[in-house]
């Protein structure tokens, strides 16, 4: 019940406005979802934001996004185990600002807690009303936690749960190519680092310099605009990986996005984001498969410069990624 009430509240503030449809909404674009995965080791390396292929109306820009998650992967083959049970909140502000013409700065200051959560029965019955299997649910006890894999008998990653502790810092840099116009997208580059403020021996980091590219296109057409990106990011290792045989994959990841303005203040939202795997030299499917996200979002005008986003997200691959993550995105142009 908790869990539908965290739903329930994320959706309700937009009943009112969604009621009325507009047959010729203003051309505001107000997505994409501003996501990313929340498996708890892609949260120690760098990742690029879904976002705009050029700057919006405001040079300045802050924004507060809530993620949490129901996490649960349990395998255990040979030499290898893997228990990653439990649900994450991660709140990150943000703060885009332009540093050029068509070019703008942008740095993400996260935390980040874990827990047993409450989530677990909700997850269950989600998954049973869409078919989707259970995922080895019934082999450990409703409500408990461990964040934890081992190798070899050693332990190579364990986040530590019931503590609040600061994660990497995204700073990315984009930079617009292609103005869009009738005939072709808008077309952006961008370049990131992630600077090593989590600790590693918490989990919480990698210890490291992660650094990426990609490329990103947006285009609108009436009341539609489209999204989409593709990253990749030189993923490091964690201290405790050494001497294991580990290494974290680098990361290659797809996004896409999809947005309906129904009516002068109110969008639908849907998303999809595709990333690599954390590892290929585990054998097990925990760690060594993709993870390929759905979003699903409302993005409602709160003043004339800001934007809240509230949904959800499901992994359909669901075998290394979350299960389950609700969010919410607020955004204020200065």
């Amino acid at each position: 019940m908790r869990a539908l009430l965290v739903v329930v509240l994320a959706f309700a503030p937009s009943c009112a406005l969604i009621a009325t449809h507009s047959d010729a909404p203003r051309a505001k674009v107000r997505g994409p979802i501003p996501t990313r995965v929340q498996q708890p080791n892609k949260l120690t390396i760098l990742a690029f934001r879904p976002r705009r292929a050029r700057a919006g109306e405001a040079a300045q820009e802050l924004r507060v996004t809530g993620e949490y998650s129901s996490m649960f992967e349990n395998g255990d083959v040979g030499d290898e185990r893997v228990v990653l049970d439990g649900e994450i909140a991660r709140l990150a502000v943000a703060a885009r600002f332009a540093v050029a013409s068509r070019t703008d700065l942008e740095v993400e200051l996260p935390v980040v807690y874990a827990s047993s959560g409450f989530l677990d029965r909700f997850v269950e019955a989600w998954h049973a009303l869409l078919g989707f299997p259970g995922g080895g649910r019934d082999e450990r006890e409703r409500f408990t936690y461990a964040m934890e894999i081992e190798k070899d008998g050693r332990e190579i990653y364990d986040l530590e749960g019931n503590e609040l502790g600061f994660g990497d810092v995204p700073v990315v840099l984009t930079h617009q190519l292609v103005e869009e116009s009738p005939s072709s997208p808008a077309v952006s580059v961008r370049a990131g680092i992630d600077l090593p403020l989590g600790s590693d021996s918490r989990g919480f980091g990698n210890g490291a310099f992660d650094w990426g590219g990609g490329v990103l296109a947006e285009k609108s057409w009436g009341r539609w605009t489209t999204t989409g990106a593709l990253d990749w990011v030189d993923a490091k290792r964690p201290s405790s990986f050494v001497g294991s045989g580990v290494e974290v994959e680098d990361d290659l990841s797809l996004q896409w996005g999809l947005e309906y303005r129904w009516n002068d203040a109110v969008s639908l939202l849907g998303g999809v984001i595709a990333n690599g795997p954390v590892t290929r030299d585990f054998r097990i499917k925990e760690l060594n498969r993709e993870m390929v996200s759905v979003d699903v979002g409302l993005a409602f005008d709160v003043g004339e410069r800001s934007t809240l986003v509230v949904g959800f997200e499901d992994d359909v691959v669901a075998e290394s990624g979350p299960d389950f993550t609700v969010f919410a995105s607020y955004s204020l142009g200065l």
